[in-house]
């Protein structure tokens, strides 16, 4: 019985999982990580805990299997990160993550220029202050002295591939949500290395998702109390590695995650060079590109909410189902009350970090039961508004995917289909960007021979069909929403 472990390093969780060839979980192990906020706009993490999380789910997944069943072991996490180490390796920074906005005068500045619009075209990464590119121009600028010291910058992944190798490698899809990266010739981008003010000596060098390091420092293989020399997949990014995970593969199909932020992506061919028109374009690997467009305010906004309004959370199925039952109470549109989520700044569609929310409509009438409903259609509502834009590039979505949050509730999945007017439909995925880590290592390792493969080794657990009546409404409420953001940006 050959076995996958599969490494997913989140923002606000390390999780691992144990696989077998048929796909089916066997095991699976998680931990919190903490962040370091401020309302500067500093979100960032501790690269050297974050690797000593990883080091204790290597633990507990090798203890608990034969190592010589490993097929391999590999690797998904979250975009945008980036750190600055010195030339003996030595930590100078923690790692900013994606909702680190510290860098956002930066951004702004360089998006209204034709140098930015050129990085934005030939890198996907949309200019905002959760790129790399922003960060480091940032530091350049700031900070000086450090970023003289500063012999590499990169990712988490990347400080963990290099602690368990010596080696500074970044796959494709980390890669190519740098905006740094040339995503048709698959190179460090000269005119975005400029910008920032490196060279791409102060980065890694690019691999393919399917890179196979064994290698380890013999220290590692002892703390991990392995013998052999076990394949380490170098894997991809969560947002790309969950559309294969939930088995969005093909132009028709759409993948819609939500977590603590969310997104709503589409596979397509390699593009061709066009201009750019607010999403982005990762690479998964030189046959898949992903398309599509994240959110901030996810479940984090609904955490807020059920916090700080309804004296609960969502931080379990028994606690999330309470919240769900206090919005079903309320109808479809609840009563003309919006909520615009923006409560974090926001990247698709506006990239704006300045960005806030709004309720909008308030009637006496409306009870905790409508405002509740209003920030699920909220969300859920910046979702459809990013399909809609997907759909104006790559036209024919029939059925969406979904992974994360929503496929804990029947209800959420059934305002997700009426309210996009698609079929929505919930496989037997349990995390969708662990499992598309799980399936490039098997590509990989040649235990399947091409990643359509993998729709063989999925159930479809639940279907859910729009209600025509239902979808009718929400198109006319969502012309309003879709009025907010710019009739209220420069309110302060």
């Amino acid at each position: 019985m050959r076995l996958i472990i599969a490494i997913d390093i989140g923002t606000t969780h390390c999780k691992a999982i144990i696989v077998n060839e048929q796909a089916k979980v066997l095991q699976a192990f998680k931990h919190p990580v903490t962040s370091i906020q401020d309302d500067t706009g500093k979100f960032e993490q501790d690269a050297e805990s974050i690797f000593q999380l990883v080091l204790n789910l290597l633990q507990q997944c090798i203890a608990v299997v034969n190592e010589n069943d490993i097929a391999c072991i590999s690797f998904s996490a979250a975009m945008h990160s980036i750190m600055a180490i010195d030339k003996n390796g030595k930590i100078l920074t923690n790692a900013f993550t994606w909702a680190d906005t510290q860098s956002k005068a930066y951004a702004q500045q360089l998006k209204s220029t034709a140098a930015g619009q050129s990085i934005y075209n030939k890198t996907g990464t949309p200019i905002h202050a959760m790129s790399p590119l922003c960060k480091i121009a940032w530091l350049k600028n700031e900070q000086p002295d450090l970023f003289a010291k500063t012999a590499k910058f990169i990712s988490i992944k990347e400080y963990i591939f290099y602690r368990l190798f010596g080696k500074f490698i970044v796959d494709y899809g980390i890669a190519s949500a740098t905006g740094m990266f040339d995503i048709y010739n698959l190179c460090w981008y000269a005119e975005a290395l400029a910008f920032a003010g490196i060279d791409e000596n102060k980065l890694s060098t690019v691999v393919a998702a399917t890179h196979i390091e064994t290698a380890l420092f013999a220290k590692i293989k002892q703390q991990l109390n392995v013998k052999t020399n076990i394949p380490f997949v170098a894997g991809g990014n969560d947002g790309c590695l969950a559309n294969i995970g939930c088995g969005a593969l093909n132009k028709n199909e759409a993948a819609l995650t939500i977590g603590t932020s969310g997104a709503v992506r589409v596979t397509i061919p390699k593009p061709l060079i066009a201009k750019a028109r607010g999403l982005f374009r990762y690479i998964l690997t030189d046959e898949f590109y992903i398309t599509g467009g994240p959110i901030n305010n996810g479940g984090i906004v609904l955490q807020w909410f059920a916090e700080n309004f309804l004296s609960t959370s969502i931080d379990s199925k028994e606690n999330l189902d309470t919240v769900i039952s206090i919005a079903a109470k309320a109808p479809p549109c609840a009563n003309g009350l919006l909520f615009l989520p923006y409560l974090l700044g926001e990247r698709a569609p506006a990239w704006d970090e300045d960005a806030r929310g709004i309720f909008y409509g308030l009637h006496i009438t409306h009870t905790k039961e409508y405002l509740t409903r209003a920030v699920i259609e909220g969300i859920s509502f910046s979702l459809f508004q990013i399909l809609n834009a997907v759909e104006k590039e790559n036209p024919g979505v029939e059925k969406i995917l979904v992974s994360g949050i929503p496929t804990q509730s029947d209800w959420w999945m059934q305002l997700l289909a009426d309210m996009f007017g698609k079929k929505i439909i919930l496989n037997d995925t349990a995390d969708a960007s662990a499992m598309g880590a799980v399936f490039i290592g098997m590509y990989a390792t040649g235990i399947i021979k091409n990643l359509q493969e993998v729709k063989l080794l999925m159930q479809t657990v639940k279907t859910f069909q729009p209600d025509k009546t239902v979808h009718e409404l929400y198109q006319k409420q969502f012309q309003v929403y879709a009025s907010l953001y710019p009739k209220f940006k420069c309110v302060e």
